[in-house]
């Protein structure tokens, strides 16, 4: 046998481990001292965060550390008081040797959220999983998030919901024309807690399950890098900004919709715009508006009556499908249908810019 090959061999291997040792703790190290500083000093004005003492792990395939009670607080929109708490029982955040450009955040465990005065809501995951994209010397470009099995108990029952994807990327480089921003939604498998949705009627008029709402935001440029909100909105506004819903779907019990919008903001920053739905099972529809008090009975069974006239059966078979043009204006959400003019469905809530004074 040659000794002195194998000797040779043996101490590359070795060499190799103590080298992929030295990179796992220098990664797992620098993992926690940007874990610390963060709950020490949260990225975001008026937060405030807490955690046990962390823990490493993950060797030899990632760099992970784990820390257990994570506790974080502060304000989410403009309006004093506003403040969004948020508890879980075990939070790791991790980098796999694989992929060394994005940053893998596990949350396992029980949880809670409370928002405002509002009572906490438990809830817990079998997977809540967030990954990061991560650019050398600047912002994160990408975050993607995955849910299942979501269990959370709502003051009106348990909601649950079997699958929900969240994607968000950012470009801040966008002009006019250009993505900026774009948000990805998609829910399965929506499971609505059995408690009363309105004061009247029953719970859920459409059911108390939601197959599946998808939908796909983009926002384009430019983006002004101007501190204050209001400020900045009405920039984006002025180059030409248009936020464009490229993609809605809904299936909900009877009701199918399918369409797309594109708004902007109006002189007093409020979103303003119009779009077109397609929508199989109008009739179900119209009934849930009359339960949720959107409509009179007199209203809906006018427009159930255009609704009937204009709609024509898809070629594949089904349910017969009309499209309605929809518009937002004045923070009303209405229908245009010929020959009743607008119809009034939703008020908008307004849009706070600033903390008022």
């Amino acid at each position: 046998m040659n000794w002195k090959r194998i000797g040779l061999i043996g101490g590359g291997v070795l060499l190799l481990v103590a080298l992929h040792g030295a990179i796992w703790w220098w990664a797992v190290a620098a993992i926690e001292r940007e874990l610390v500083a963060n709950l020490a000093a949260p990225p975001f004005p008026g937060w405030r965060a807490s955690a046990g003492v962390p823990r490493r792990g993950g060797w030899p395939l990632a760099a992970t550390v784990d820390v257990t009670e994570l506790s974080a607080a502060g304000p989410f929109s403009n309006i004093p008081g506003d403040t969004l708490r948020w508890q879980a029982e075990r939070f790791s955040v991790s980098i796999g040797f694989a992929h060394p450009r994005t940053l893998v955040v596990n949350v396992d465990g029980r949880q809670s959220l409370q928002a405002g005065m509002a009572a906490p809501v438990p809830f817990s995951a079998e997977r809540l999983r967030t990954e990061v994209e991560l650019v050398f010397g600047g912002p994160a470009r990408a975050i993607a998030i995955d849910i299942a099995a979501l269990q959370a108990a709502l003051p009106g029952g348990p909601l649950g919901v079997a699958r929900l994807e969240i994607g968000a990327a950012q470009q801040l480089a966008a002009q006019k024309g250009e993505a900026a921003v774009t948000v990805s939604i998609a829910a399965r498998g929506v499971a609505l807690p059995p408690g009363p949705a309105w004061p009247s009627g029953p719970a859920w008029p459409l059911g108390p399950a939601i197959e599946r709402l998808l939908l796909d935001l983009v926002i384009t440029g430019p983006v002004p890098r101007i501190a204050d909100l209001a400020d900045r909105a009405a920039a984006w506004r002025d180059g030409g900004g248009v936020a464009e819903l490229r993609r809605l779907e809904l299936a909900w019990g009877e009701v199918t919709v399918s369409g797309g919008a594109t708004l902007t903001l109006d002189g007093q920053l409020q979103p303003v715009g119009g779009g077109t739905v397609l929508l199989a099972g109008h009739a179900a529809a119209l009934r849930a508006l009359v339960v949720a008090g959107v409509l009179t009975p007199r209203s809906a069974m006018a427009a159930g009556a255009v609704l009937a006239l204009v709609a024509r059966p898809p070629a594949e078979g089904g349910a017969p499908v009309v499209t309605v043009p929809l518009t937002l204006q004045n923070r009303t959400l209405a229908m245009a249908l010929m020959p009743l003019g607008r119809i009034p469905l939703v008020r908008v809530p307004e849009l706070v810019w600033r903390p008022p004074q």
